[in-house]
């Protein structure tokens, strides 16, 4: 029996970027279909999330528990540069400005669905590592290249069908919701759901219980 698992995951969310590994290896080391779901990050789809968060009340807490995780995991954790979202941190203020967040979405979306894992790997490892303008055609180029994929081909689709990809996420965010959870990293199995990449092991105690073998 192959044993399926829906992820829903941002490009903005740290612990999205953090639990990326451990489902790539679930799939790749014990056959689990990991159905990749992208959404817009929480600062599209509900801004209002943070209101009255700032810098002391939220972020700062977030980014010392992003290291120590990031560190857990033996992963490497930076601040973006730039960030997904453009958001003051200080404040905590969302900008009506969103120059990168929907163009990197939308690249992803117009990726074949079995890449698309594989396409927010590369990419998140540039957004979190720090990397200096992973926004880049270049850089975006690569990773593209990396997934055995032409960048001018997605651009194309990008471009083409960018209505039809903002629908499929919507319905992503639909169906998010439908399982139980606003939040990413979310992992859904069967009827079951999985919040944040602190709940990575209860999902593999649900997998073992359908026969999922791990050393």
């Amino acid at each position: 029996m192959i044993m399926k698992v829906d992820l829903y995951f941002s490009f903005r969310s740290p612990y999205s970027y953090l639990i990326l590994p451990r489902m790539v290896e679930l799939r790749d080391k014990h056959g689990v279909d990991v159905n990749f779901k992208q959404v817009y990050p929480l600062a599209i789809r509900e801004p209002e999330f943070f209101k009255g968060k700032n810098l002391f009340t939220y972020f700062l807490i977030r980014r010392i528990d992003y290291v120590r995780q990031a560190k857990k995991n033996n992963m490497v954790f930076a601040k973006p540069n730039p960030d997904p979202i453009n958001q003051n941190l200080v404040t905590g203020k969302i900008s009506d400005h969103q120059p990168y967040i929907f163009k990197l979405a939308h690249y992803c979306q117009a990726i074949q669905k079995d890449k698309q894992l594989d396409f927010a790997v590369v990419v998140s490892n540039k957004i979190w590592s720090g990397l200096k303008n992973w926004n880049t055609d270049e850089s975006i180029a690569d990773a593209t290249s990396k997934v055995g994929l032409k960048f001018e081909d997605i651009e194309k689709m990008r471009i083409e069908n960018e209505q039809a990809l903002i629908d499929e996420i919507k319905l992503n965010q639909k169906e998010q919701l439908e399982a139980g959870h606003h939040g990413v990293p979310l992992s859904v199995y069967k009827d079951k759901f999985f919040f944040g990449q602190d709940r990575f092991d209860d999902l593999v105690s649900e997998l073992k219980k359908d026969g999922l073998v791990i050393s």
